[in-house]
């Protein structure tokens, strides 16, 4: 895998967008695309602002989520934390049924308030197909959309 925080030699593509965050805030420039390529096996761990995760390896792979929760001090602390953008998981290669795609949420949050690290695993099990989840800023974790 390339790396993730060297974007002059890592070729991790990563597009920022400014946005109007209100009047307290103002503009900030936010994530708007940066992919991840995952051509390797074993856990991956993704960075907060990545928001697309391609999965193209025959083999055993695991995603480590990033904490979804924002910071309690507010939007100008830390930035790119409050701008919510679904995160889309999708198996490329067309593995995911032979080996499906394990995705770990971060810590003790909770995706869809039912899968977390330990009782119940959040599985891609289906050849070329895509998990979407939308983060949840407040509470952390995220929601299923598909």
């Amino acid at each position: 895998m390339a790396s993730q925080l060297d974007l002059d030699q890592g070729g991790t593509n990563r597009q920022t967008h400014r946005v109007y965050l209100g009047p307290s805030v103002g503009w900030q420039e936010v994530s708007w695309e940066w992919v991840l390529n995952i051509t390797v096996g074993g856990t991956t761990t993704m960075l907060l602002g990545s928001n697309l995760v391609l999965v193209n390896f025959n083999g055993a792979v695991s995603i480590q989520l990033p904490s979804f929760k924002a910071t309690s001090a507010g939007a100008q602390a830390i930035p790119r934390q409050f701008l919510i953008l679904p995160v889309t998981i999708s198996d490329v290669g067309g593995f995911a049924t032979a080996n499906p795609i394990t995705i770990l949420p971060f810590g003790t949050e909770l995706i869809s308030g039912l899968f977390n690290n330990t009782t119940t695993l959040l599985q891609l099990s289906s050849n070329y197909g895509s998990i979407v989840i939308r983060p949840d800023t407040v509470n952390g974790g995220g929601t299923l959309l598909q």
